[in-house]
């Protein structure tokens, strides 16, 4: 029995395939073409949906104890200069620790705030190294391996260190993505939930989602870039801290995907 779901998936494109090709060659082309399609509507929905766990594992909270009220405040798309700044300083302010999945492209061109984000206590992810969101999903694995290890040959040589998490640009997963994370030692985080501040949304509208999802072990989902991180922030770490929420950075051994199975090496 195969257990694993990438594995299940790409062996129901393979059956597929080899079915349409039975039909076809005996004249029943639009026979085979329907038996087709729900594996390549699977593979689509596994690379499209942010939290679906069938093309690799991807962590989406994290184990919490009684009575803990942590939070996992993460930042991606910087770093951005003018916003930056302005963020790092309210984290100091309100105590709080937050990771930050930076652009490679972006870290080249800062690279002073990639330290001082390692210096006031943050931690960096892979954000790929242009952030190609409107295809990420389409590319090829060579096309992939490039985004991935250009970022993090970026942070090496800004930090000395490489990045141990890597979050997709949208959350998009390419079939190749999972084995080329674990070739890496990148593990994939997604979040909890996000206010969609990443387009264009209310400050409000993007407030309420992000405190309607808040709970014990949330991964909470921010962007840099649009130039409102500092007023969003500005308003939410008071409600964290008025709802007695803490944002930590957790251990590894805490971090749980969606099947609620530890992640670790995953």
């Amino acid at each position: 029995m195969i257990s694993n779901p990438r594995h299940r998936l790409m062996g129901g494109l393979i059956l597929g395939a080899l079915g349409l090709a039975i039909l076809w060659g005996r004249g029943h082309f639009w026979w085979g073409l329907l038996a087709f399609f729900p594996a390549h509507a699977a593979l689509l929905w596994a690379g499209l949906v942010p939290a679906c766990q069938w093309l690799g594992r991807v962590v989406t909270s994290f184990r919490v104890s009684d009575g803990e009220r942590f939070v996992w405040l993460t930042i991606d798309d910087g770093p951005e200069p003018g916003e930056t700044e302005a963020v790092l300083d309210l984290l100091r302010a309100h105590r709080a620790r937050a990771t930050f999945f930076v652009i490679g492209q972006k870290a080249a061109r800062h690279p002073h705030l990639i330290r001082r984000i390692l210096a006031e206590g943050h931690l960096l992810g892979n954000h790929t190294q242009s952030h190609p969101e409107k295809w990420f999903w389409t590319l090829p694995g060579k096309r992939v391996a490039r985004e991935l290890d250009e970022c993090t040959g970026t942070l090496l040589q800004i930090t000395g260190s490489t990045p141990e998490i890597f979050r997709s640009p949208v959350g998009m997963k390419p079939p190749s993505l999972t084995p080329l994370l674990n070739t890496r030692g990148l593990t994939l985080v997604g979040w909890t939930v996000r206010g969609f501040d990443g387009v264009s949304q209310p400050l409000g509208r993007v407030l309420q989602r992000l405190k309607t999802g808040a709970r014990p072990g949330a991964i909470l989902l921010l962007h840099e870039g649009r130039g409102h991180a500092p007023a969003l922030l500005a308003e939410f770490l008071p409600w964290l801290d008025q709802e007695g929420y803490q944002c930590i950075i957790p251990e590894p051994t805490r971090w749980l995907p969606a099947d609620g199975i530890p992640a670790v090496g995953c």
